[in-house]
């Protein structure tokens, strides 16, 4: 459920803050200058929640692949002695390719750049 606030500064100037809280999901906090960019941002906000969308956004900005990459071979593949030479592979390679990238930029168009040998 999506909550605005009107504030208004020391200046005049007035923001509004939107609280978009879902149970069993951390809420999400945004300032705006205007109640229409306000209200579009809870309502895709809210449906990123229920369509299993959401995730840390601040962690996307400043994570890449590599970084996500390297965690699961270090954390998960140790627990699947049977597929971890072929994923390791492949995950190498997906990591010399769009491992640069911050996760919040992968894409499909971002992933179909890429020529698969």
């Amino acid at each position: 459920m999506a909550a605005i606030e009107t504030r208004t500064n020391s200046k005049g100037e007035i923001t509004y803050r939107v609280k978009v809280r879902v149970k069993g999901y951390p809420a999400q906090t945004e300032t705006f200058k205007t109640k229409t960019e306000a209200k579009a941002w809870a309502r895709n906000t809210e449906a990123a929640i229920h369509e299993g969308r959401c995730f840390s956004y601040s962690a996307s900005k400043k994570k890449t692949m590599a970084d996500l990459i390297d965690r699961y071979i270090q954390e998960v593949l140790p627990q699947k002695p049977d597929s971890i030479i072929n994923q390791t592979r492949q995950l190498k390679y997906w990591e010399k390719e769009i491992g640069n990238l911050l996760i919040q930029d992968v894409s499909p168009s971002a992933i179909t750049g890429v020529h698969v040998l």
